[in-house]
């Protein structure tokens, strides 16, 4: 009798936590809305970080291969593309004419100077392709350097191409 005239004094009362579980709720959604916000920047910046690494690469690779801007001979390109040491990203770099506009998704021999004298410099000898290499979210950076190239005795002004893709 005296529980029931205690629960009686008492209605609505449904315990330390039961009083406190409308001011809960709102808690709860901000804490959700912030570590989803957080989470959403924190993949943003990796992206980005992913972004700046990949275009660092290419302006290293683009530096070593051209050099002072003027290429003598394929053995000198040889040797400049020999020296690199890059894993990641895969790319694929080139002296081709001036006037000639590249398609990523077919880069091969046929771009670049006729004959033996193929200067390419590339770390996959996979071709190009959509099927083979890139894929969907592959990111793909393409950088033209101007380069003097000597070939008989005749300095020409071509492009040294870098193409350069993550996966």
């Amino acid at each position: 009798m005296f529980l029931r005239k205690l629960i009686k004094n008492k209605k609505g009362y449904l315990g330390p936590i039961g009083d406190d579980l409308p001011s809960l709720i709102p808690l709860m959604f901000a804490l959700i809305i912030f570590f989803s916000s957080f989470y959403a920047t924190v993949n943003t910046y990796n992206d980005k970080t992913v972004d700046f690494e990949n275009d660092i690469a290419v302006v290293q690779i683009g530096a070593s291969l051209r050099g002072t801007g003027f290429v003598s001979s394929l053995e000198e390109f040889k040797k400049s593309c020999d020296a690199l040491n890059v894993r990641q990203p895969y790319f694929s770099a080139g002296l081709i004419d001036l006037n000639k506009d590249i398609n990523v998704l077919s880069l091969d021999e046929d771009y670049f100077f006729e004959g033996s004298d193929y200067f390419k410099c590339s770390n996959t000898e996979e071709k190009l392709t959509q099927q083979k290499v890139l894929s969907p979210n592959s990111r793909i950076v393409l950088r033209y350097y101007p380069i003097i190239l000597q070939k008989n005795s005749v300095a020409l002004p071509v492009k040294l191409v870098v193409v350069a893709w993550k996966e």
